[in-house]
């Protein structure tokens, strides 16, 4: 079980700072996700700036906390939260028809939909399932081998899922003329 926790820590940590740091790896980043973040909550400038913050602060928060043992299961718990608030505003735009893109991994142009909504939903499940398995008082420490090879394909889930509009967009078929 602690290996399934570890899998889970590893793939929620990494898909939190790939998402925080394609916000902040430049300042154009940093602005192109304040915009998004206007346009999806319908904040004025400055709140939506505000907003942009506290979201990189909460993924970086998740990542350090998902890090340090003594705090794994309270960065379970706020990915959990987080991904559920995100979800929440995603499916408020959606309502009311605004399919801008989130700027969530960085610099994609694909407009929000329901499959972001299901990613948030299916990452939150690996949160619960990382939480539930963590709640054992069995702390044993991982062997290097079977954690590298866990660590690894977690890595692989992080990469596909940060690059999930891409892998959408591969697959969806489009009319000819």
């Amino acid at each position: 079980m602690e290996y399934l926790e570890f899998g889970c820590r590893v793939l929620l940590g990494g898909v939190f700072a790939v998402s925080a740091g394609s916000k902040v790896y430049s300042r154009t980043a940093f602005t192109d996700f304040t915009a998004a973040t206007a346009r999806l909550t319908g904040a004025r400038v400055a709140r939506a700036r505000q907003l942009a913050v506290a979201t990189v602060a909460a993924e970086f928060a998740v990542v350090v906390a998902l890090i340090v043992s003594a705090l794994v299961p309270w960065g379970f718990a706020a990915g959990i939260g987080l991904l559920a608030v995100f979800s929440a505003a995603i499916v408020r735009s959606l309502r009311r028809g605004q399919r801008a893109p989130c700027r969530c991994f960085g610099a994609s142009n694909s407009p929000l939909g329901p499959q972001h909504v299901a990613r948030n939903a299916a990452l939150a499940a690996f949160g619960v399932l990382g939480l539930a398995t963590g709640l054992s008082d069995t702390a044993a420490a991982l062997d290097l081998g079977p954690a590298c090879i866990v660590a690894f394909a977690a890595l692989i889930g992080v990469a596909l899922v940060a690059r999930l509009d891409d892998l959408i967009g591969l697959f969806r078929t489009t009319a000819t003329s």
